[in-house]
């Protein structure tokens, strides 16, 4: 049955204000907004959720009950094959091909993660396998020497990009703690929009572009938040397959690894600059649990962020660490399953989960 037509037929209009806003699904889309998109999607899920299980126990019918949950499925997928279309319209394999998949498809429409032993282990990079310091706020420091001319106001130029000039961190929220390349140049491009309304976007650019030096990779930059030659030969020897996910740039990702001597030995890697949305969507994470034929539930994600914690709740991974590597605080990652001081010591906790779960 087509959507209009089981809309037409099913809408329940005492819960007209408890479906999902397609609506704005459609405009986030329409605007390439994805983090918004997969944001929506998330608050959407927990409130069908918690809706649902509301009227069940005040013992409404079922048959209406499978009725709203059905249909606000079907506002799910319909806006996510728009989604696709207009993001992937080249690719072989499309996002909606992929959650069309049953182990996707199960995964999706679960309210709960389920937990499997662990077959893949994904990985962020900046704050999880090196400490950010030395080469992104080194980065920071430098673009903002080269704008001081055209910042009128440091300290809110700092607050506008999320930067703790007395921590020398990022927020935990900030476009430069969890955003793509695109994500950070938006972010610089945003506050001078403002500080310039007589400009328009593209003097903005040329204003700003000239502005921000190419991140420079070198090994002096480099410095890895714990052996990860050993974590990762432990986790091989234990055949469980590695993953990277990171929000920054595919060049730079494979350089970064190279440097570090792991290359060779990850499995998959998905970048900000994949032609997919990035975290907090599970697109990135299910893209790479289809390509190395994993389940969700056999996967561990391994992050510093909110982002990454988000990506792994809302791609129903089965386990999810949060590292304070990236000088975020516990509560920052209190959605995170588990929160370590760094990947140090992930091996044993998995290798031992593992051999838990293998005899239960």
């Amino acid at each position: 049955m087509k959507y209009g037509e089981y809309l037409k037929n099913h809408m329940l209009k005492k819960w007209k204000h408890f479906y999902v806003d397609y609506d704005l699904l459609k405009k986030t889309i329409k605007h390439k907004n994805h983090k918004q998109f997969w944001n929506i999607i998330q608050n959407e899920l927990s409130k069908i959720n918690i809706f649902y299980k509301h009227l069940k126990e005040n013992n409404e019918c079922q048959k209406e009950l499978n009725d709203y949950v059905i249909l606000n499925y079907m506002s799910f997928f319909k806006a996510i094959k728009k989604y696709d279309k207009k993001l992937c319209k080249n690719k072989k394999i499309e996002f909606f091909k992929m959650i069309e998949l049953e182990e996707f498809y199960k995964t999706f429409l679960s309210e709960e993660r389920f937990v499997n032993p662990t077959k893949l282990v994904i990985f962020d990079k900046d704050g999880t396998l090196i400490y950010i310091e030395k080469i992104f706020v080194k980065w920071f420091q430098k673009t903002v020497s080269n704008m001081i001319d055209i910042i009128d106001d440091l300290d809110e130029f700092y607050i506008h990009m999320g930067y703790n000039k007395k921590t020398n961190y990022f927020d935990s929220n900030s476009e430069l703690a969890k955003g793509t390349s695109d994500d950070v140049k938006n972010a610089f491009k945003s506050y001078f929009l403002k500080k310039f309304p007589e400009k328009n976007e593209e003097e903005i650019f040329s204003m700003v572009a000239p502005r921000v030096p190419i991140m420079e990779i070198k090994e002096e930059y480099i410095e890895p938040c714990g052996d990860l030659k050993k974590i990762f030969t432990s986790l091989k020897q234990n055949n469980i397959k590695i993953a990277v996910c990171t929000s920054d740039d595919r060049y730079q990702t494979i350089k970064t690894l190279k440097i570090l001597g792991v290359h060779n030995m990850i499995d998959c890697i998905v970048c900000g600059d994949d032609p997919i949305s990035s975290k907090p969507s599970p697109e990135p994470i299910w893209k790479i649990c289809n390509e190395l034929n994993i389940k969700p539930s056999e996967t561990i994600m391994v992050g510093d962020t909110i982002a990454d914690v988000h990506a792994g709740i809302n791609s129903k991974c089965g386990k999810i660490i949060g590292v304070l590597t990236g000088g975020y605080e516990t509560h920052d990652l209190q959605n995170a399953d588990i929160i370590l001081k760094s990947v140090d010591s992930i091996t044993n906790h998995i290798v031992k989960k593992n051999m838990y779960l293998s005899y239960v």
